[in-house]
């Protein structure tokens, strides 16, 4: 008898959401589509402006029956851009304008178009940074501090969606002379 399972699992909903936000920045702020998730290579300055998507830490209580956690995700937004300009404020400016643009993006849908994964969303705090580039030019950066909270369910019914796909061939046994071979393919749900 051989059995050849093919399973998929779902993304956590971290990865969801960090993608969703990065793709609403793209199209809702005035940063050329320059938005990274996790970006684990340095920015240079000629990629700037551009803005950064990460988490810091997810605090997570339970309830405990069922086992069901509730998670405040620490979603960090943070706006690059290179200090290149003799214009009073101008840095600052940029970076208050964008800053404007991703608080409109949370705060137009509670969700973030992740419904009902994501119940909620806060702005917690904004930090302004120099960053010391050592070299002729500098840059600045504005970091957005937001807690996304989310519901995972350790057991139930819906974690069944985890499992896209199911499948397993084995050969039966002999009867009279007969080989027979049976195939399971069960799909849970579509990709």
């Amino acid at each position: 008898m051989s059995i050849v399972p093919i399973q998929v699992s779902q993304p956590h909903p971290r990865k969801v959401i960090r993608n969703k936000v990065k793709d609403l920045l793209k199209v809702n702020t005035d940063l050329g589509g320059r938005v990274f998730c996790s970006r684990p290579d340095p920015i240079w300055l000629n990629e700037t402006p551009c803005c950064l998507i990460y988490f810091t830490d997810e605090p997570a209580t339970t309830d405990t029956n069922p086992k069901l956690y509730t998670r405040s995700l620490s979603l960090v937004t943070e706006v690059l851009q290179r200090e290149d300009t003799e214009r009073e404020n101008s840095v600052d400016d940029f970076l208050d304008s964008r800053a404007f643009e991703i608080e409109m993006v949370f705060g137009d849908d509670q969700h973030i178009g992740l419904y009902p994964i994501v119940e909620n969303n806060f702005l917690r705090r904004t930090q302004p940074l120099d960053i010391d580039g050592q070299g002729e030019k500098d840059a600045a950066s504005i970091r957005l501090y937001w807690d996304i909270i989310y519901k995972t369910d350790s057991f139930s019914l819906q974690s069944l969606d985890e499992f896209l796909r199911f499948q397993a061939e084995y050969e039966a046994g002999v009867i009279e002379d007969v080989k027979a071979e049976a195939e399971d393919d069960v799909t849970i749900r579509e990709e």
